[in-house]
């Protein structure tokens, strides 16, 4: 299966907890979430320079992200508002 929707190259991937999800960071300045057995695109999260790193929170609630801006942030993993930088 191949996930398709970012404008630029994909710079990181990452499962998460469950295995029933991806986190995509790219170069387009988004990180976005996908269901692994539709393909679906779930979440958008927007506010970065180019993401050159997602990683899943151990208890899969939030999301990680790391940007060329030279910030990180924080994300739930359920409704893709940013919870802290």
């Amino acid at each position: 299966q191949t996930l398709e929707g970012h404008a630029d190259r994909v710079t990181s991937v990452a499962w998460s907890p469950d295995g029933t999800q991806l986190a995509t960071g790219s170069a387009d300045k988004t990180a976005a979430v996908w269901r692994v057995d539709s393909g679906e695109r779930v979440l958008t999260l927007k506010g970065h320079a180019r993401v050159n790193s997602v990683a899943w929170s151990p208890d899969g609630k939030r999301l990680a992200t790391a940007s060329g801006d030279r910030t990180a942030a924080i994300w739930s993993a359920h409704s893709g508002q940013r919870v802290q930088t």
